[in-house]
């Protein structure tokens, strides 16, 4: 499976066609959306990657999920768990061989505050509680998105943030919350980049394209063997660095 992970921006009216060039030089079978706000937007990236895909709405943005593969099922989780402050799709796939893979896109709560943190805490708590049954049947599944947290181990730089982080970081007292990534951790849950590319997840940025200090868009894996994990890249050319306020996140799963 080849994954792309991307938030494209308050649901990417007028961009469609550079987001979804960004994406088809990925050559995906899934892609994972957030602030996929936009329908038409939406249905434009579908038809020029010839992709089925899902949509729901969130509390704030809406997710989508793109497959060159058959969706099974989905489960818009953020309209049935009050802990969410945007969005949770969970969607099942099943590939050519009918073998099912399990994939959710996450927007957890924005800002570097840490009373944001603390809200990003309970965020990931509720998400593994939701899939606290696919871990102990040991199923495979994928968690990607947009998490607006801190990995703790990035070497964050503050001049290279954007200035609002950088009010935030002073607010602090100097330092970034990290928490509620290594509460993933802690669930077992691997972060793909870091296993495939350690230096590229201690160095490189995610957000925003303009000031990519952060590393804040995320896939993570459980259940999945680190040898199948055969590339895992944010995604930074001159087209990217145009269409959205985010780089994509892209990931191999041999």
């Amino acid at each position: 499976m080849r994954l792309v992970s991307y938030n494209i921006l308050d649901g990417g009216q007028g961009r469609a066609d550079p987001l979804a060039e960004v994406i088809a030089a990925q050559n995906p079978d899934i892609v994972v959306l957030v602030e996929a706000d936009d329908q038409d937007v939406v249905d434009r990236i579908a038809g020029r990657l010839k992709m089925d895909r899902i949509i729901v709405e969130g509390r704030r943005h809406g997710a989508a999920v793109f497959s060159r593969w058959n969706i099974v099922e989905s489960i818009n989780h953020a309209l049935l768990h009050e802990e969410f402050s945007d969005c949770l799709l969970e969607a099942r796939l099943a590939d050519p061989a009918g073998l099912e893979w399990t994939v959710a896109a996450v927007h957890l709560h924005p800002h570097a505050g840490d009373q944001d943190e603390r809200r990003r805490e309970r965020e990931v708590e509720a998400i593994l509680k939701i899939f606290a049954s696919y871990r102990s049947d040991g199923r495979a599944h994928v968690l990607a998105g947009d998490f607006n947290a801190n990995s703790p181990v990035q070497d964050i730089k503050p001049e290279e943030c954007k200035p609002r982080t950088r009010k935030e970081i002073q607010a602090n007292g100097g330092t970034l919350p990290r928490r509620a990534i290594a509460k993933l951790l802690e669930g077992g849950y691997a972060d793909a980049l870091d296993i495939v590319q350690p230096a590229a997840a201690r160095s490189c940025g995610s957000f925003s394209t303009r000031f990519p200090g952060q590393r804040v868009d995320y896939v993570f894996t459980y259940g999945i063997e680190p040898g199948r994990l055969k590339e895992a890249r944010i995604e930074q050319d001159r087209l990217a660095r145009y269409a959205s306020d985010h780089f994509p996140i892209t990931v191999q799963i041999d």
